[in-house]
């Protein structure tokens, strides 16, 4: 969710308990003032009464006041609510009266004088929709004032966003454009000193681990070398041959473990991006051909039901995903077994014989796992991160002898 929406979601809701008060308030303050608005015409009516008997010695007539009580007297006048039915809606209504005495004649009369006011009900209806209509004012004028400022105030930031989205590690840190704001210039500051750290780290390392592959390379190949050297001059002595070709065969290994965690490095790095479309149901034929002749020999059925399924992906990673996992298939498998292969659009499915396995199927994704038939190497972990790359979801599901691996593409 933008900054931008949340500002006015987060605004709205602060809005509700505004309403909420202001609506209570505007209540009593419009109750009050209507009382003191009424109040203040009762003692006018009431004091143009009173100085029309002192002139006229009479009593009004009884339309102009509501009742007269005879034998009455009140020492002051005072105030009272009231509800009066109304005919012709039959309903109660509020009225305020003013009581108050007068002597004619020697006896004393009490007037009552009344006038219509305000139901509370209206009185909360009004002070809602005045509110309403008020907090519904400023906010259009909020989210019109805010969207033109924010075009302007924020665009340094989109563009550092933007630049920061696009950063590759193998390219130079981007130079970021200067504000007028303070906390843009501090944050790009920031951001600029942090991207050339990272830069610098990634620099040497990459730089560490292609002088640690060259210098290993360089004594596996003497080691290889010395070894196969030793296997042609053995002179038939059984154990020095064994021993020779032990070596020769460590070695062999050690070279393809280094080469594989240089991969993962690499793949860790964003060093490959050279996406392009491709087809994966052709690289599938084309590992399935390589390993066609182990398959045959172990004596593995295979079933491959394959569909175009096009990807955006490094072309050589993506044959490196394939061949590490039908080479796990195929290694892994046993004799007389079986792989399954289903390739969609929208996934690919492999399925393959082999031994049972207790504990949790996605260890096996991590490098250097170990299971009943020892260590697994790191050939699941190097699809895993492929994927990890870009955004396939891997899954790992073992049950009995059956094991399943499951990639699921994004679109």
């Amino acid at each position: 969710m933008r900054l931008i929406k949340r500002t006015y979601i987060y605004t709205s809701l602060w809005m509700l308990p505004i309403i909420l008060i202001g609506s209570i308030f505007s209540f009593l303050m419009i109750e009050y003032v209507s009382y003191e608005e009424i109040d203040e015409f009762l003692t006018y009516e009431m004091e143009r009464l009173v100085e029309y008997h002192e002139e006229n010695n009479d009593l009004p007539e009884f339309h102009q006041v509501a009742r007269i009580i005879e034998d009455v007297k009140y020492e002051k006048p005072f105030f009272k609510d009231t509800l009066l039915l109304e005919p012709g809606d039959n309903e109660m209504v509020p009225y305020r009266e003013l009581w108050f005495s007068i002597n004619h004649n020697g006896r004393d009369f009490t007037l009552v004088i009344q006038h219509l006011m305000l139901g509370r009900d209206d009185i909360a209806q009004g002070a809602l929709l005045i509110i309403s209509g008020i907090v519904l004012l400023i906010l259009l004028f909020a989210f019109l004032s805010v969207n033109r400022v924010t075009g302007k105030i924020w665009t340094p930031f989109y563009d550092t966003l933007h630049k920061i989205t696009r950063f590759k590690i193998s390219e130079p840190p981007p130079e970021f454009t200067n504000s007028d704001i303070d906390e843009f210039n501090a944050l790009n500051s920031s951001l600029s000193e942090l991207l050339k750290k990272i830069k610098k780290d990634y620099q040497h390392n990459k730089e560490f681990n292609e002088n640690a592959s060259h210098e290993l390379q360089t004594h596996l190949a003497v080691i290889k070398s010395n070894a196969g050297k030793l296997l042609d001059n053995s002179g038939g002595d059984e154990k020095r041959t064994e021993t020779a070709s032990k070596i020769y065969s460590a070695a062999t290994q050690l070279s393809q473990v280094q080469k594989s965690l240089l991969l993962l490095s690499k793949i860790n790095n964003r060093e490959f991006s050279d996406n392009i479309e491709l087809n994966l149901e052709d690289l599938m034929k084309q590992v399935l051909e390589l390993f066609a002749e182990t398959i045959t020999l172990r004596q593995i059925k295979l079933s491959a039901n394959t569909k175009p399924s096009t990807v955006f992906m490094d072309k050589g990673l993506a044959e490196i995903l394939i061949n590490n996992l039908i080479k796990n298939a195929v290694k892994h498998n046993i004799e007389n077994g079986y792989i399954s292969i289903n390739l969609s659009p929208q996934k690919l499915e492999i399925k393959n014989s082999g031994e049972p396995y207790a504990g949790n199927p996605e260890h096996l994704l991590q490098r250097f796992s170990k299971g009943k038939t020892g260590i697994s190497g790191i050939g699941l972990a190097i699809v895993k991160e492929i994927c990890d790359l870009y955004n396939f979801e891997i899954q790992y599901d073992i049950k009995n002898s059956t094991h399943k691996i499951t990639i699921h593409f994004s679109k």
